[in-house]
């Protein structure tokens, strides 16, 4: 997660010297997208002037569908095997008093 963010905030910044070359009194925009196993983000670099504005926003997808119901179901089936696994047997007392 904190290489995709330093990795739009590069991104960014190598946008901003070639938005900003550009003519002075027309605003120009760059948009830059980047994405890293389910998570997409995506910075907007605006210039107009002598002022350059940049905003990031990161999306992360939802699974959908059949599989990922099963997969779902799968690994809570999974965990809950471990849990009983790692759970501690109750001693038995096999002296006859």
């Amino acid at each position: 997660m904190k290489k995709l963010i330093a990795s739009v905030a590069v991104a960014a910044l190598m946008a901003t010297p070639a938005v900003a070359a550009q003519k002075a009194a027309t605003t120009s925009t760059k948009t830059v997208s980047t994405k890293s196993g389910n998570t997409k983000a995506t910075t907007t670099v605006s210039t107009k002037g002598d002022t350059t504005t940049a905003k990031t926003t990161m999306t992360k997808a939802k699974p959908k569908g059949h599989k990922a119901k099963k997969a779902k179901k799968h690994a809570k089936k999974k965990s809950r095997k471990a849990t009983k696994a790692a759970a501690p047997k109750k001693a038995t007392d096999t002296t006859n008093g």
